[in-house]
């Protein structure tokens, strides 16, 4: 089993983040279209990852990640591995809490 190739990428990604009807937690990202939901504040930050990481891989897989990086001003601290497997993307992101009353608005449909 070949270990997991991390990938750290110089980014700063805004995330748009709240509770929602007090039972979830909802993050958005404005700049690349995402919304995120979990249960907790927590789970909210491993999804946060984790989607991050999943558009990274299907760029990489489809051939489109180095001109992705460069239309988001992005760019990789590691160089790009020859395939998407096993591979792991570190994105750093900025989760902004969000206190308003109309959980609607945010969302991305």
């Amino acid at each position: 089993m070949e270990a997991t190739m991390i990938v750290r990428v110089k980014a700063n990604v805004p995330w748009q983040v709240r509770t929602v009807r007090n039972e979830a937690w909802l993050a958005v990202c404005d700049p690349l279209k995402l919304t995120v939901e979990a249960s907790t504040y927590g789970e909210l930050m491993e999804s946060i990852s984790e989607t991050l990481d999943a558009v990274l891989v299907d760029l990489l897989s489809s051939n489109e990640l180095p001109q992705f990086l460069q239309s988001h001003g992005w760019a990789l601290m590691s160089p790009i591995p020859g395939t998407a497997t096993d591979v792991r993307f570190d994105v750093p992101f900025i989760p902004a809490m969000i206190t308003t009353n109309d959980p609607q608005g945010i969302i991305h449909q």
